[in-house]
């Protein structure tokens, strides 16, 4: 292997421990007051998909067949608890090595906005093949029109289907944090300051199993 590639593979790897360090002490701080809200009842609405419950593991079932007659959208559950900065946390499985996707909304002017997503094993497209990736998905206003612009980061993981994943996505001002497992994600953003009104997860199609679903506001 190149000296070169080994020399960028080894600093990647530090960068990641000192981050995971860093959080160790930013966290505690961050949390220190907030309250863990466990969604309930009304607070929880879903599209599409069959739904059962079981000892708090929560599982989605869809088909391919039903994906496409959504327009290509698979089941996706919101969870309504509005916060600024907080964080959004749970447990995931999954039986396929595709995607699932975990979105965040806001208001302007007084309607429902992407905010920002993150795609596990996947990318924002309907090209279903690459599951190598995490997809970090920001949007900003584009002069004169009601749609918005969507930037996409990538970063290299995938998600081993069958096993438990824990995720959490952090606000805080204008960063986002985001854990998937180890690999812990930065993303900066003005929008970030602004009210998430929910939070979702969804995935295409398969089975999603999800538990320990808490939201943390300040």
């Amino acid at each position: 292997m190149p000296r070169r590639l080994t020399h960028l593979r080894t600093m990647k790897r530090a960068w990641r421990v000192l981050l995971q360090c860093s959080l160790l002490f930013v966290l505690p701080a961050f949390f220190a007051g907030a309250q863990e809200v466990k969604p309930t009842g009304e607070q929880i609405s879903m599209k599409w998909g069959e739904l059962s419950t079981v000892n708090g593991v929560r599982t989605v079932v869809s088909t391919e067949a039903e994906y496409n007659a959504h327009n290509r959208h698979g089941p996706i559950t919101f969870y309504a608890i509005p916060f600024t900065d907080g964080a959004f946390s749970l447990s995931w499985k999954r039986d396929l090595p595709q995607k699932i996707n975990f979105v965040f909304e806001t208001e302007d002017n007084g309607k429902p906005t992407h905010l920002f997503k993150v795609f596990v094993n996947g990318t924002p497209n309907k090209d279903h093949s690459k599951t190598d990736v995490v997809s970090l998905v920001t949007y900003e206003g584009i002069d004169g029109s009601k749609k918005k612009k969507a930037t996409v980061r990538t970063e290299k993981y995938h998600a081993e289907a069958g096993k438990w994943h824990a995720t959490s996505v952090t606000f805080d001002e204008h960063v986002a944090t985001i854990r998937v497992d180890d690999e812990i994600y930065t993303v900066k953003d003005d929008r970030f300051r602004k009210e998430v009104m929910k939070c979702g997860v969804g995935h295409i199609w398969g089975t999603l199993e999800t538990k320990s679903v808490i939201i943390t506001k300040k």
